[in-house]
């Protein structure tokens, strides 16, 4: 065996310099948390808000849907879905407390790959009689149906009772995804 060569020692030298520099990287403390919590919550995928923000008294358990059970939810219609870069779903059933019944609201909401695959959903499924939603910069309605975007994602809202609230319930609902999501 020879002895340690000035070639080892440049080794060793940076393997502990690379060492050092990961351990020193590591333990900086990132400037910006929020940047942090925005890439954690765009991770995590489609959400919807809690019932008492949006001031419902239920929600039903949320429904995920991928790429693969897409049809179970809109059948016919999931090809079309697909095509625009689709790539997970929520859905659940909000109710809203009111006399004598309670009003219940159908929410979906829908990641795509990109947020042009959320606009061109959005048109696809536009009503033919809608309105800008005041306070919600991306979103339309028809009373009975609201669509808005959030990023890369896509919110449909369908009031499945026959109520004068239902718009309403529609837009509060909106406004607390809207807050939840946005960037």
């Amino acid at each position: 065996m020879r002895g340690l060569r000035p070639f080892h020692l440049v080794l060793a030298l940076v393997l502990v310099s690379a060492v050092a520099l990961v351990l020193r990287q590591g333990r900086r403390v990132r400037d910006d948390r929020a940047d942090v919590l925005r890439a954690l919550r765009a991770a995590q995928g489609p959400r919807l808000p809690a019932p008492a923000s949006a001031g419902a008294l239920t929600r039903t358990d949320p429904a995920r849907y991928g790429r693969d059970t897409l049809y179970e939810l809109v059948d016919g219609a999931a090809e079309g879905y697909l095509g625009r870069g689709f790539e997970a779903c929520l859905a659940s059933t909000y109710a809203f407390p009111g006399a004598p019944a309670s009003l219940e609201v159908s929410a979906e909401t829908y990641r795509f790959t990109s947020a042009e695959g959320a606009r061109s959903q959005l048109e696809a499924d536009r009503p033919s009689a809608v309105h800008d939603v005041p306070g919600l910069p991306a979103a339309v309605s028809d009373g009975a149906v609201l669509l808005a975007i959030s990023g890369r994602d896509l919110l449909k809202l369908t009031s499945l009772t026959a109520d004068a609230r239902g718009g309403a319930a529609l837009v509060a609902l909106a406004r607390a995804w809207t807050e939840e999501t946005s960037p």
